[in-house]
C-alpha cells in the first residue's frame, strides 16, 4: 500500500477498520458499560505509547527490509524487561539482566558496520517502535489488572484513529482516497482492519494472565513470518550477517 498511500493515511485507515468488530464485541459482552475505564492515566499512556510504536513501525518498514526492520523490533523483550521493574514493579533476576546486554550486542551486529546501503533513518524508527512498543506493552499489563482488554482496545483505536486523522489532514490533504484500479483496496483495507482488531484483542487478553516480561519472547515469533513474507514478496536477500545477528538476540531471551 505504502507506494500509493501515505504512511498517515494507512495507519488512519487501519486504525478505522479496526474498530467496528471491536465495538460489537464489547457491546455483546460488556453491554452499556463497554467503554468504562477504571485506570484512566493508564490507558492514555498506553493509548499514547502505542500509537507512536505503530508509527514509527510503519515508517521503519518503508525505509528498510521488512525482515531487518523485524528484527530490529524484536529488540523489544530487551526494553520490557527492563521497564517493567521500573514501570510494572515486577521481578526481573540476574539472568535475564544478563539477555539484555547479550542482545544489545545482537544488535550491533545487525546494524555494524554502517554502510551507504543501510537507511540509517529505518534503523533508528524501528528501534524507536520497539521502545514504544515495550513501553505501551508494560502499561498494557497495568491495564489488565483493572480493565477489561476489549475495551481498553477500542480506546486505543479511536485514540490512534484521531490522531492518524489530524496528521493525515496536516501533512497529506491531497492524497486520494482511492487511487488503485477497481475496488481491490478496500478488501485490502478490510483485511487490515479485521486482522488488527483480533490482534488488539488476544494481545490485550494476554497480559490479563500473564507478565509482560514473560510474553515478550513470544514476540520473536514474528521474525520467521517477516522473512518468508520479505522473500516471497520483496525480494529481499537474506544476509550471513543477519542470521547472526538475528539469532544473538532471540539467544539473548
Amino acid at each position: 500500500l505504502q507506494p500509493d498511500f501515505s504512511v498517515f493515511l494507512i495507519l488512519l485507515i487501519r486504525y478505522v477498520f479496526c474498530l467496528p468488530l471491536l465495538v460489537a464485541y464489547a457491546i455483546y459482552t460488556r453491554g452499556p458499560n463497554f467503554l468504562k475505564i477504571k485506570n484512566i492515566k493508564g490507558l492514555i499512556l498506553r493509548s499514547s505509547f502505542g500509537f507512536l510504536g505503530l508509527l514509527t513501525w510503519f515508517l521503519a518498514i518503508t525505509k528498510i527490509d521488512i525482515s531487518l526492520a523485524t528484527a530490529l523490533l524484536m529488540t523489544m523483550p530487551i526494553f520490557i524487561t527492563g521497564l517493567s521493574v521500573v514501570i510494572a514493579k515486577e521481578k526481573v533476576g540476574v539472568r535475564r539482566l544478563s539477555s539484555v546486554i547479550l542482545g544489545f550486542f545482537g544488535i550491533l551486529v545487525l546494524l555494524l558496520p554502517i554502510t551507504p546501503e543501510l537507511n540509517i533513518w529505518g534503523a533508528i524508527f524501528a528501534l524507536l517502535g520497539a521502545l514504544f512498543a515495550a513501553l505501551m506493552f508494560v502499561y498494557l499489563r497495568i491495564l489488565g489488572r483493572s480493565d477489561s482488554p476489549v475495551s481498553t482496545a477500542i480506546w486505543y483505536n479511536s485514540v490512534g484513529a484521531v490522531l492518524a486523522g489530524i496528521l493525515t489532514y496536516i501533512f497529506d490533504r491531497t492524497t486520494p482516497l482511492i487511487n488503485l484500479p477497481g475496488f481491490e483496496v478496500i478488501y485490502v483495507f478490510i483485511a487490515l482492519g479485521v486482522l488488527a482488531s483480533f490482534q488488539q484483542f488476544f494481545l490485550a487478553q494476554s497480559h490479563m494472565y500473564a507478565e509482560a516480561s514473560v510474553l515478550a519472547p513470544l514476540h520473536y515469533l514474528s521474525i520467521p513470518f517477516s522473512v518468508c513474507v520479505g522473500i516471497l514478496f520483496f525480494g529481499e536477500i537474506i544476509t550471513v550477517k543477519f542470521l547472526i545477528g538475528t539469532s544473538i538476540i532471540i539467544a539473548s531471551t
